[in-house]
């Protein structure tokens, strides 16, 4: 975790033209609004010296040149301290253990308390609605499910998030969509996706009543020449709401770099 932390700091730190810049212009503009404090030379000789607006902007420059200078030694040293240290384990906020997140649910916008699950093992973090699910871990799978058990008569609900070792996203996907062919009536083509993840997703649906059964499938990429399956469960007439709602929530997952 430290140490994709340190990554992810590295890779924020590399600022667009713009950003560098506009800090430029921020710190150019604090020292114009603050007075100079007097050198020990100066505060002897008390000599009045005249700078032309040439040698002005020089200064000024060589002020904010220092000034970036120490701000990213300061960043450096940062980096360079050892992952235990208490400043590291403070920064482990780039992940907030919890948020508040806008989702859109048939149409209506409203802010959900997701709460932040990292898996260790699998190398990837995630949050997810914890006022209506709950997360479990079964069988090396980590499943998100409605946090009350839902009536008999209504079929499963859920998003299953699983690794798969050694086999490449485009490969998975192809095998998993060839399962489904076998159960679900409406097998839909497969599609390369880049929302809610990056990947390849496939649809299935048993049928169009209310209750009807849909399955939507993501294969990701898992940085280590492998996959994540995500397999999401629900009704027809959920689509607009569980299916929104998972939906969403996969907009959080990210795979940590190793």
């Amino acid at each position: 975790m430290e140490r994709n932390l340190k990554d992810t700091l590295l890779e924020k730190s590399r600022y667009a033209e713009e950003t560098k810049e506009e800090l430029w212009d921020r710190i150019e503009a604090r020292l114009d609004d603050e007075p100079a404090t007097p050198s020990r030379a100066e505060t002897r000789a008390r000599a009045p010296r005249h700078y032309t607006g040439e040698g002005k902007r020089s200064m000024r420059k060589l002020q904010i040149a220092m000034g970036v200078a120490v701000a990213f030694m300061a960043f450096g040293i940062f980096l360079a301290m050892p992952a235990g240290t208490a400043f590291m384990k403070d920064v482990k906020q780039w992940f907030a253990p919890e948020k508040k997140v806008e989702v859109e649910v048939e149409g209506q916008k409203e802010e959900t308390d997701q709460k932040l699950h990292q898996n260790e093992e699998s190398k990837y973090v995630i949050y997810y609605d914890q006022e209506r699910y709950k997360l479990v871990q079964e069988g090396g799978k980590d499943v998100i499910t409605t946090k009350e058990p839902l009536p008999e008569r209504y079929p499963e609900v859920s998003m299953t998030i699983e690794q798969v070792k050694d086999v490449k996203p485009e490969d998975l996907i192809k095998r998993l969509s060839g399962e489904l062919s076998g159960k679900y009536e409406d097998v839909r083509k497969v599609e390369k996706v880049s929302e809610p993840v990056q990947g390849y997703m496939v649809r299935a649906l048993a049928g169009k009543e209310w209750d009807s059964e849909v399955v939507v499938i993501y294969a990701v990429d898992n940085g280590k020449n492998g996959s994540f399956a995500i397999t999401e469960k629900y009704f027809f007439e959920a689509s607009e709401g569980h299916g929104a709602r998972f939906y969403q929530m996969l907009k959080e997952f990210e795979v940590l770099k190793q």
